[in-house]
């Protein structure tokens, strides 16, 4: 603990780390943020579904973003009581899901 907190090659790992997962994290939401419930409401290849879900992450970024963020603290925030508040949370975000699908994708 002592060479991560307090060295530079620690700050370095720390900063590296948080980079990449931000990276792999972005991608994980631009991939999926409309792909499943396309899967589950069109009959369309998952190639078809990861397109449109990066084309919506595409043409708006920053209200995908948000919406990553609202996802990222929600989960935090039902994490918190013991993993409890996530019987409330995880509905609640699948019918938000829905409906940002709804508003995100018109065929």
């Amino acid at each position: 603990m002592q060479e991560v907190l307090y060295t530079s090659a620690g700050w370095t790992m720390i900063v590296t780390g948080v980079a990449v997962g931000f990276c792999f994290a972005l991608i994980a939401l631009a991939t999926s943020v409309v792909s499943f419930p396309l899967l589950l409401h069109r009959n369309v290849g998952v190639p078809r579904a990861v397109h449109t879900s990066y084309q919506v992450f595409r043409k708006n970024p920053k209200v995908v973003s948000t919406w990553g963020v609202v996802i990222a603290m929600l989960l935090l925030i039902g994490s918190i009581p013991a993993l409890i508040g996530l019987i409330i949370v995880l509905p609640l975000l699948g019918h938000a899901t829905w409906h940002f699908y709804k508003r995100a994708v018109r065929f």
